[in-house]
């Protein structure tokens, strides 16, 4: 079976009067019939979705448009701002930190640079979230949560 012919682009649509200042957001999904997808990857501006998530999407002028969240996968989605892009090392350091306990990211390329964090479900949320506070607190990014889908 060729799985890249099971990908699909599936659209969030956005407030842009939102911080972001978009409309929307295309993501990757995997096809799982009738119209349910299971979402991809990390978004970087939709609310309460988080990567694996098994989502419900409809048509609308040719494209798949996001629904609702049919079965939560249980990981959490953050947001990581950089604020002084000059702070690279520091910024490598803390990211490392994450990355050690199983947190993924996908970066775009924005000013402010921008990352979407996944947090997978056997990743503990706690130590996430003081990791997340304390690369916020040294001044080397700004943070929020995207959604929380771990059990606290």
């Amino acid at each position: 079976m060729n799985t890249k012919s099971n990908l699909h682009k599936l659209v969030f649509k956005l407030d842009p009067h939102d911080w972001h200042g978009i409309g929307s957001e295309t993501v990757w999904v995997r096809a799982l019939g009738g119209n349910r997808y299971q979402l991809e990857n990390t978004p970087f501006f939709a609310d309460g979705v988080a990567n694996g998530d098994e989502l419900l999407a409809e048509r609308e002028s040719g494209q798949l448009v996001f629904d609702k969240v049919a079965k939560p996968s249980g990981h959490s989605t953050y947001r990581i701002m950089v604020e002084d892009s000059t702070q690279a090392e520091e910024f490598a350091r803390q990211w490392d930190k994450l990355e050690k306990i199983g947190c993924t990211c996908e970066d775009i390329d924005a000013d402010p640079p921008l990352f979407s964090v996944d947090v997978p479900t056997a990743t503990d949320i706690h130590k996430t979230y003081a990791i997340l506070e304390e690369g916020e607190g040294l001044g080397i990014w700004a943070f929020e949560e995207g959604h929380c889908g771990h059990k606290i």
